[in-house]
């Protein structure tokens, strides 16, 4: 498969993590089908398991609060470095990592991880797909004499600081919208969200991400560019599908990314 949107590397890269989470039919068993789906990853670069029974927490549009909390058993498995991970429970499995290169390398890993948790549970057989869904979290970290306004497309700044007490004004902005993946509706979420405690994560994706280098400290303003294109349905349970539908969300993602969300100065900057 190949990218249908432009490849712009950029060695000031501003993104700090990249998920893709394929959600699937329950498989209540799924503790019976470990040992080998651990095997397997084990066999492909990510001998580090961690396992045990986490808080699920589902947080309001934008991370503000948790809304629900549910207990689940995860399984997550680590490359050498911790900086790429897969996390698998009962009804999906997800490839995150922090040590981004290019969509091409990801995606390698991801049918690798998909096709291991399908096989090895013999969902490939049995069962169906849900889900899939790519996210991005990018920080905006000003260079000396810009703020963050320098990096955002107009519409996505907020109003002027002036309204509000000085290091009072936070940005939360957020635009969704259906769009299409492979003839099925899919959306996406654009988030724009500041915070001033140093968060280089949105709250939902901290607790279980691989090891990163924070962008900022406590008490200084960081901005997130935090985008999640998905596609939910009844799908047959196919890597192949799933990998095809990942490629076009990624390539509305960048494209929307270098159109609509930052500046053109930003990428020369980043560049």
């Amino acid at each position: 498969m190949h990218r249908n949107c432009r490849y712009e590397p950029l060695s000031a890269q501003p993104l700090v993590l990249v998920l893709c989470q394929v959600r699937f039919s329950r498989v209540r068993q799924m503790a019976r089908y470990i040992p080998a789906i651990q095997d397997a990853f084990r066999r492909t670069g990510f001998p580090i398991e961690r396992a045990g029974k986490v808080q699920q927490v589902t947080f309001e549009p934008g991370g503000a609060a948790p809304v629900q909390m549910v207990e689940q058993q995860r399984w997550e498995y680590r490359d050498r470095e911790e900086t790429t991970s897969v996390l698998v429970t009962e009804d999906s499995v997800i490839l995150q990592t922090t040590a981004y290169t290019r969509f091409e390398d990801f995606a390698e890993q991801l049918q690798s991880a998909v096709q291991t948790v399908l096989a090895g549970s013999e969902h490939d057989g049995f069962g169906v797909i849900h889900r899939v869904g790519l996210r991005y979290i990018d920080v905006v970290a000003p260079s000396a004499g810009k703020d963050f306004r320098f990096y955002l497309r107009p519409g996505l700044r907020g109003v002027p600081d002036e309204v509000f007490q000085p290091g009072r004004h936070l940005l939360h902005v957020e635009s969704r919208g259906q769009t299409e993946a492979g003839g099925h509706p899919g959306t996406m979420i654009v988030r724009i969200v500041q915070n001033d405690q140093g968060l280089s994560l949105p709250p939902d994706l901290m607790a279980a991400a691989p090891r990163y280098l924070p962008r900022a400290g406590p008490g200084e303003l960081i901005t997130l560019i935090d985008m999640d294109h998905y596609v939910e349905g009844t799908f047959d349970p196919n890597s192949e599908w799933v990998m095809a539908r990942a490629y076009e969300m990624h390539d509305h993602i960048v494209e929307t990314f270098h159109d609509h969300v930052v500046t053109r100065e930003a990428i020369e900057e980043w560049k």
